[in-house]
C-alpha cells in the first residue's frame, strides 16, 4: 500500500504516533532546560546545585535503561506510553502551584527530574518498539525516519523554546506549557486505533531472568553484537570530540561562546538533513549498507576540527560536524529499522533497552577519556584523537553478514 504524498502521515495511526512523539519531544526537550533555570532562578541554586539538577535529568537510562525493556516486553505498550505522558505532565504540573507561590522546595525539584527522567526512558524504549505495531516491516524505514527527523527538530528547537518561554512569561508559564506538551502527547496516543493486546511473554518469568535474556539475545546475535560495540565505540569517541570542541574553540582559539554554540548547531542541521535524506538513501542502498556507508563517508569529516586555524578554519569545522552528523542520524534511521526486522516482537524492548544502553553508556566514557586526554596533552591532540577514533569505529561494521537485506518496497 502506498499512501501518496504525505506518506505515512495519511495513515491514522501513524500520524497519532508521530504527533505524540512531536509533543513528547519537545516537552522532554524543553524541560531538560527549563528545570535548571527553575533552580538557577526563582531558587537562586548554587552552580553546583544547578548542575545537580542537570545530571539527574540525564543519569536515569543508566539506572532503569534495562530494566525498562523487560517491562516494556511485559506489558500493552500504548497504555504504558500514554501512562508515562500523564505521568511527566502530572510531575512537571506540581512546581507550578509553589512556583507562584515562591514556596517550591529544591528537593522538590531534585524528585520531578528524577521522576521525568525515568518516566521518558520508560517512554523511549516502548515507543521505539510499539513503532512495529503500528506500520508494516516495509514502512519502519519511513516512519524512523519521521520520528528522527521529529527528534532532531526538538533537539535544536526544544531548548531554545524553553529558554524563551522562561524570558517572556516566566518559569511557571514555561513549566505549564512543558506539562500541556506531555498530555497532548497522551491525548494523541489514545487515538490510536491498533489493537493493543497484552504481550503473551508476560508474567512468564521474572524480571531479571528476562533482563539477562535481552542482554544476551543483543550479544549473541552476529548482526546485533556488532551493532553495539561498533555503535558504543563511535559515541565514545563523539563525544571525545563534543567534550573538547568548546575547550579548542573558546580557551585555546579564544572564540566567543556564541561561535562555539554555532558550530554545536550545525552538528544540529546536519541531523535533521540526515534524517530527511534516510529513507531515499536507504531505497538506493539497502538497510545494511546504509548503516555502514554513510557513516565510513563521513566520519573523515570529524578530521577538520582539529585543524581548526582562525575564523575561516571555525566555519569549515562546522561544516564538517555539520557532514558528520547528517551520515550518522542517517545511519541510525537504517540501523533502528535494520535492529527492528531482525528482532522477535516478543524481545523488542529488552533489544532496544539493550542497545540504548550499550551505546548510550558509552558516551560517559567518551567525555570523561576527553577530558584526561584534554588536561594531559591539550585539547587539540583529544581532537585528533576522537576525530581518527570515530572513522576507525566504523570499520567493524563492514564485517557485518546480514542474510537477507530487507529493504523498503
Amino acid at each position: 500500500m502506498t499512501y501518496g504524498r504525505g506518506g505515512l502521515l495519511r495513515q491514522h495511526d501513524f500520524r497519532s504516533l508521530w504527533l505524540g512523539a512531536v509533543a513528547s519531544q519537545f516537552g522532554a526537550r524543553m524541560a531538560l532546560v527549563a528545570l535548571p533555570l527553575v533552580a538557577a532562578g526563582p531558587m537562586h541554586a548554587s552552580a553546583w546545585q544547578v548542575g545537580l539538577v542537570g545530571t539527574l535529568g540525564t543519569v536515569a537510562f543508566l539506572v532503569v535503561g534495562l530494566p525498562a525493556g523487560a517491562v516494556v516486553d511485559r506489558v500493552r505498550q500504548r497504555r504504558l506510553l500514554i501512562g508515562t505522558d500523564l505521568g511527566r505532565a502530572a510531575l512537571i504540573a506540581s512546581l507550578a502551584v509553589p512556583l507562584a507561590s515562591g514556596g517550591v522546595a529544591l528537593g522538590q525539584v531534585y524528585i520531578v527530574v528524577l521522576g521525568v527522567g525515568v518516566l521518558t526512558v520508560f517512554f523511549d524504549v516502548a515507543h521505539q518498539s510499539y513503532l512495529p505495531r503500528v506500520v508494516r516491516a516495509d514502512e519502519l524505514v519511513e516512519g524512523n525516519a519521521r520520528l528522527s527527523t521529529t527528534l532532531a527538530v526538538a533537539q535544536v528547537a526544544g531548548p531554545a523554546l524553553a529558554g524563551l518561554a522562561v524570558d517572556l512569561a516566566g518559569t511557571r508559564p514555561a513549566v505549564l506549557l512543558i506539562a500541556v506538551g506531555f498530555a497532548g502527547s497522551a491525548a494523541y496516543l489514545a487515538r490510536i486505533r491498533a489493537v493493543d493486546a497484552r504481550p503473551a511473554t508476560a508474567g512468564r518469568s521474572r524480571l531479571a531472568g528476562q533482563i539477562r535474556d535481552g542482554v544476551a539475545y543483543v550479544l549473541r546475535h552476529p548482526v546485533l553484537r556488532v551493532l553495539a560495540l561498533a555503535g558504543g565505540a563511535y559515541n565514545m569517541f563523539a563525544l571525545v570530540v563534543q567534550t573538547m570542541v568548546p575547550v579548542r574553540l573558546v580557551s585555546e582559539l579564544g572564540a566567543s561562546p556564541a561561535t562555539a554554540s554555532a558550530y554545536f548547531s550545525a552538528g544540529g542541521a546536519g541531523g535533521i538533513l540526515g534524517a530527511v535524506v534516510a529513507r531515499r538513501l536507504t531505497r538506493r542502498l539497502g538497510l545494511y549498507r546504509s548503516v555502514w556507508l554513510c557513516l565510513l563517508v563521513t566520519a573523515p569529516f570529524a578530521l577538520l576540527t582539529p585543524l581548526i586555524v582562525g575564523a575561516v578554519g571555525i566555519w569549515l569545522a562546522a561544516g564538517g560536524y555539520l557532514v558528520l552528523w547528517a551520515g550518522a542520524t542517517a545511519s541510525n534511521v537504517a540501523q533502528v529499522s535494520l535492529r527492528q526486522q531482525l528482532c522477535p516482537p516478543e524481545l523488542l524492548g529488552r533489544m532496544n533497552a539493550t542497545m540504548r544502553f550499550l551505546l548510550g553508556g558509552a558516551m560517559p566514557v567518551g567525555a570523561l577519556l576527553g577530558t584526561v586526554l584534554g588536561a594531559a596533552a591539550g585539547a587539540r591532540l583529544a581532537l585528533w584523537v576522537g576525530a581518527v577514533g570515530l572513522f576507525l569505529s566504523c570499520l567493524p561494521l563492514l564485517r557485518l553478514r546480514v542474510p537477507v537485506d530487507r529493504q523498503p518496497a
